[in-house]
């Protein structure tokens, strides 16, 4: 009796072992001694699945956060700015250089990427004070800058705005279009006598069926496509807009030349420090 149970133990603690290492296939390992040593404890990005035996989302209250919340990227320090990140507001073409390492001995380039505070709402009442108080493009007009902004506006604007700004971008005028909302034409009257805050508010945080795109567009680059669609505002009237004149109005200033349009008028008082600014 005492060999069969013998037996019968021994076949069975076999067959246990055989388990342990089986069935294993072309994309399974087969069974897991340590499941840690192949599933990881930790959350990648833009997963929203884990292994079943990941108890790590417990927060201290007790209270689990979703798998959604846990796989996005993890937020900045409260009151720090990120390396690489600079927000700045200047309108002087050399103090430009020197932050972005330029004429200035041991400078350390910090690419104005956008880390700045905006401090307006997503409301229509923020939108007309954002509208009025952020008047003045923080960085001059320069050639260089408009090169750059060409593209960018091509690739998340001209597709709706179209390529000349008049609102007739492919997505409303390939056949058989059937887009809801009509772009706004950016060549009209009320948008050439706009703010340059509308612009700057509707970039950060869009428009009726419009996003925003401040995840797509840094600080500096969405100043300069604004820059950019003020030149196509100035070519639809036959006027100059580039770094050595401005003959759209007297607000944006060329790097190498001064504001003398006739068209938009700068207000009375500046805009406040904060109020350029990025999200």
């Amino acid at each position: 009796m005492k060999y069969a149970i013998g037996a019968i133990l021994g076949v069975a603690l076999f067959a246990w072992l055989f388990s342990v290492c089986s069935p294993a296939g072309k994309n399974k390992t087969g069974h897991e001694y340590m499941p840690d040593m192949y599933h990881p404890v930790s959350y990648e990005s833009n997963q929203y699945s884990d292994y079943h035996w990941n108890h790590w989302n417990a927060a201290e209250d007790g209270q689990t956060f979703s798998k959604a919340e846990l796989s996005q990227p993890r937020g900045k320090v409260n009151g720090s700015v990120p390396r690489g990140y600079t927000g700045v507001y200047y309108t002087d073409a050399s103090a430009l250089d020197i932050v972005r390492g330029k004429n200035a001995p041991n400078a350390i380039a910090a690419p104005v990427n956008g880390e700045a505070p905006f401090t307006y709402a997503n409301n229509e009442d923020d939108r007309l004070k954002c509208e009025k108080e952020m008047s003045f493009n923080p960085f001059p007009i320069t050639n260089d800058g408009l090169n750059r902004a060409k593209p960018l506006y091509d690739i998340y604007c001209g597709v709706c705005h179209g390529a000349k700004g008049d609102g007739q971008g492919v997505l409303v005028t390939v056949p058989d279009a059937k887009y809801p909302a009509a772009p706004k034409n950016l060549l009209g009257d009320d948008m050439v006598g706009a703010g340059n805050g509308r612009f700057y508010f509707a970039i950060v945080y869009g428009k009726n069926v419009m996003g925003g795109y401040t995840d797509k567009l840094s600080y500096e680059e969405r100043w300069q496509v604004i820059h950019y669609i003020r030149s196509l505002q100035a070519k639809a009237k036959n006027l100059e807009y580039s770094e050595t004149a401005n003959s759209l109005s007297n607000i944006e200033k060329p790097a190498k030349g001064v504001p003398s349009g006739p068209g938009r008028v700068a207000p009375a008082a500046p805009a406040t420090p904060t109020a350029p600014a990025g999200k």
